[in-house]
């Protein structure tokens, strides 16, 4: 076999490895696509569902230092999506959700100098609206300070692909508690009841997202270091029975709807 025989065998054999890895990066992309499609839908149909229900808030979150704040309402659903573009095309990117769950309470509490910074920084970290001011003493110095905060709460989630691995993240804020949350997941875990169940995760309804995640190919590996614990979700009392416990997300909210 000749020289340019013997190039010309390297070359095509470089090509088909190009073109498969190419094939297999295209099929992670797509299962991610649908994946991220199908939650942005889903999300986006229960959005315009609860900016109509009345639906109570269905967490009750402690504030350190002051206590549990409930009695909240679920308002301003919101739900959008971002584009990314990978190899020829444009795919869902990422999924953003929001809601808030409050009330019209202000809060005053009162911190003094060994506090105040300390508090004001569990505020931020958490969104958690509030103005605050200042008090001194005769010489100057300060002697306290009085916070108002606002019993208005963000609640988000972030659904991100990767579209290289065919995994999605998914990122949750103020679900449940003060807290942030990952669950990582494949994208083809990420299927119609898997999307029901995170829904129903997300706006505090009862679920079975902690063992689907438990579930994951990617959360089973024995060389992965055990996941740090997370605090359960505070829920705020509710009546549900067992029959509305088996009906569909979608149907148990119609017993929210305020009547004429």
């Amino acid at each position: 076999m000749g020289l340019l025989d013997d190039l010309k065998k390297q070359a095509d054999a470089l090509k088909a490895n190009e073109v498969d890895k190419t094939e297999s990066l295209r099929s992670s992309a797509v299962a991610v696509d649908h994946s991220l499609r199908r939650s942005f839908l889903y999300l986006n149909d229960l959005g315009k569902q609860l900016n109509v229900v009345q639906m109570p808030g269905p967490f009750k979150y402690n504030l350190p230092t002051v206590g549990d704040i409930e009695g909240l309402i679920v308002k301003d659903f919101f739900c959008d999506f971002r584009s990314k573009h990978f190899i020829d095309k444009d795919y869902y990117g990422e999924v953003h959700v929001a809601y808030r769950c409050g009330s019209d309470k202000v809060l005053t509490v009162r911190k003094g100098p060994d506090e105040m910074e300390k508090f004001r920084d569990v505020l931020w970290q958490s969104n958690i609206e509030h103005e605050s001011e200042q008090f001194r003493n005769p010489r100057k110095v300060i002697t306290h300070e009085i916070f108002k905060v606002k019993c208005d709460f963000r609640v988000q989630a972030k659904i991100q692909g990767d579209h290289e691995t065919g995994s999605v993240k998914i990122v949750t804020k103020n679900v449940g508690g003060f807290q942030v949350d990952l669950f990582p997941l494949l994208a083809l875990e990420l299927n119609d009841p898997a999307v029901e169940e995170l829904a129903k995760f997300f706006i505090g309804r009862p679920n079975r997202w902690d063992d689907l995640v438990k579930r994951s190919a990617l959360n089973t590996r024995p060389a992965a270091p055990a996941p740090r614990p997370r605090a359960e979700p505070q829920y705020a009392a509710q009546d549900v029975t067992p029959e509305a416990a088996k009906r569909g997300l979608f149907d148990s909210l119609r017993s929210f709807i305020r009547k004429d």
